[in-house]
């Protein structure tokens, strides 16, 4: 088996809302991107769940992964995360076994825990949730998704339960673990899950999270079956360097606002330093991201692709091919990726 033979390459729609934009054709604007990557010939489409700032105005991944595959027919639909402390992990579980059946086994549950921001205050049970739920949330989540489920803990306690409508005969609900830590490193690896790698790493990080995963896994008995871990990166097709320049900043600039609406509940390291001039986090950023990134004309999007995929060792790839922000430029990029940069990654992936 060649590795074209394993890869799946993904649309990752964050239904980002750049400004002047509103939040009705930010949504529209994902359901056309999602449509439009399964006529390009996508393997999965992937979308995320936000709350309470400007820039991701879905605040259900669920609920709009269950749309999407009532939408689309050959896609596999995941989520790039469920943020499951915030929920009950017996209801996430339920949901995904419900989505399951309802598209024929075409849906991924990826879940993590975000950040510890006001979500937790409004939405979930409170920040001790973020500090110490995960673990227990994912076990129940898992049981939930294979059967009864009990617990009886400071953070859960409920009697037992038995979820519906269960498990599909012969398959189970996929699960990734978003892994933006050593720790959901360890735990994703001693669960023996999948995991979830973002834009902040570049392919050799990755392959170090992969390798420290592989040997927990190992140690924990879980065997080396050649997990599926998923890897997000900005993809944009742009024949100009200046072009791809402009559409990646503005995408950083987006990220910038849209951090400085995060309302933290714990003092942990946030993601921009407010020590630093806006626009020189922006320049940083954008910088990084054309350096490793498919962001470029079709060879670049090719060589970045194909890089990415053999030196980390993921195989599932999450195509943020969002970042241009406009309505027809974001299906014209996922267009060209359809046919000038995915059938040539594949055919270099099976050489």
């Amino acid at each position: 088996m060649s590795i074209a033979d394993e890869v799946r390459i993904g649309a990752f729609v964050f239904t980002s809302r750049y400004d002047g934009q509103s939040a009705g054709e930010v949504l529209a604007r994902g359901v056309a991107t999602a449509q439009a990557a399964e006529d390009a010939g996508f393997d999965d489409v992937w979308v995320t769940e936000h709350h309470f700032v400007p820039f991701g105005v879905n605040p259900s991944a669920l609920t709009f992964a269950g749309y999407l595959l009532g939408r689309t027919s050959t896609v596999r639909v995941g989520t790039a995360v469920t943020v499951l402390p915030l929920h009950s992990p017996v209801h996430v579980a339920e949901q995904a076994a419900l989505l399951d059946h309802l598209s024929g086994g075409r849906f991924d549950l990826g879940v993590g825990r975000a950040q510890p921001v006001v979500d937790y205050e409004v939405i979930g049970r409170g920040v001790e949730y973020w500090q110490r739920g995960l673990p227990e949330a994912l076990d129940l989540t898992l049981a939930a998704l294979s059967g009864p489920v009990v617990a009886d803990s400071e953070l859960y306690r409920f009697r037992e339960v038995v979820p519906e409508p269960g498990p599909a005969p012969g398959r189970s609900t996929p699960v990734y673990l978003a892994a933006n830590s050593p720790a959901s490193v360890e735990l994703a690896a001693r669960r023996g899950l999948p995991m979830l790698l973002f834009f902040d790493r570049d392919p050799e990080a990755k392959a170090a999270s992969v390798a420290e995963h592989a040997d927990i896994a190992r140690a924990a008995g879980h065997p080396d079956t050649g997990y599926a871990h998923g890897a997000a990166l900005f993809t944009h097709v742009a024949d100009d360097p200046g072009e791809a320049r402009r559409v990646m900043r503005r995408a950083a600039g987006e990220f910038v606002r849209a951090s400085q609406n995060y309302r933290l509940l714990l003092d942990v390291p946030q993601r921009v330093s407010g020590d630093v001039p806006p626009e020189h986090v922006i320049d940083g950023l954008t910088d990084s991201a054309l350096a490793t990134h498919p962001v470029g004309p079709p060879d670049v999007c090719v060589d970045r692709l194909v890089n990415q995929i053999r030196v980390s060792g993921c195989r599932r790839i999450l195509c943020q091919v969002e970042i241009s922000g406009d309505h027809d430029s974001v299906l014209a990029n996922v267009k060209r990726l359809g046919e000038e940069v995915l059938p040539e990654v594949r055919r270099r992936l099976r050489g």
